[in-house]
């Protein structure tokens, strides 16, 4: 044992003189920025995690020099690497795993929102349709399909969700222009007198192509469909007409 301790502290100091090597030939291939000793070491213990946490090679450089020049903007204005941008752990997570621009973010929350409307509407009208037909089967016994049609529960449910989607992100308190109380008032008033237009319009159409299903069939794609949009709000923690999960970290 007396012999083993001597080894592994001649290992343990030799490791640490590797490592402090390592960090001055670092340090000295940035030295050429301008950085303080601090930046220097943080941008080190950076690159390091961009390693580890494997971030592509090709694309290391672009980021490191992205981190040098805002270092360098905090230096001017005396700000510390870790106020400016966290621990080197926590930024190489953000370089790997970029936040989407705002319009990228508006652009994508129409197309989950429009899928999230759809779901919840096309259950709710096929569940409804669904159970009217089990309870009631001499109901459905007319010359025209209407809106229990399956056609016209489908472009009811699509349109619908995606006229509902746009008008939500125009009156969200977050979104990007803020509009006055009477014009999110009248925008709500027109999409649903255009979706109630649509509803009668789809409701004309002729049985050929709007065909009736079986009553319990259409309880299936009810409990199928708010199922579906259960699952797909979860994993894209999307918030629609009912509000949202809260995304588990």
């Amino acid at each position: 044992m007396s012999e083993e301790q001597p080894r592994n502290a001649q290992a343990g100091q030799r490791q640490k003189q590797v490592a402090k090597e390592q960090r001055q030939e670092s340090g000295s291939a940035f030295a050429k920025y301008g950085l303080t000793r601090k930046n220097e070491e943080f941008i080190y213990q950076l690159s390091k995690q961009l390693n580890r946490q494997g971030v592509a090679k090709k694309k290391q450089p672009e980021m490191i020099q992205e981190t040098i020049n805002k270092l360098l903007e905090g230096q001017k204005k005396g700000q510390t690497a870790k106020a400016l941008l966290g621990t080197p752990t926590a930024y190489a997570n953000e370089l790997k795993h970029p936040k989407p621009t705002s319009e990228a973010v508006r652009k994508e929350s129409l197309k989950l929102l429009a899928v999230d409307n759809t779901l919840i509407f096309f259950s709710i009208f096929t569940f409804m349709y669904g159970l009217m037909y089990v309870l009631s089967p001499a109901a459905f016994k007319v010359n025209r399909n209407g809106s229990a049609g399956i056609t016209a529960i489908l472009l009811v449910a699509i349109i619908g969700g995606l006229l509902f989607s746009y008008v939500l992100l125009q009156i969200r308190p977050q979104a990007k222009k803020k509009r006055p109380l009477i014009w999110r008032i009248l925008i709500i008033v027109i999409a649903l007198v255009a979706w109630l237009l649509l509803y009668m319009l789809a409701s004309m159409l002729p049985n050929a192509i709007n065909p009736v299903l079986n009553g319990w069939l259409y309880i299936v794609f009810g409990v199928a469909g708010f199922g579906g949009d259960v699952y797909f709000r979860n994993h894209f923690h999307v918030m629609g007409l009912y509000g949202r999960r809260q995304r588990r970290r």
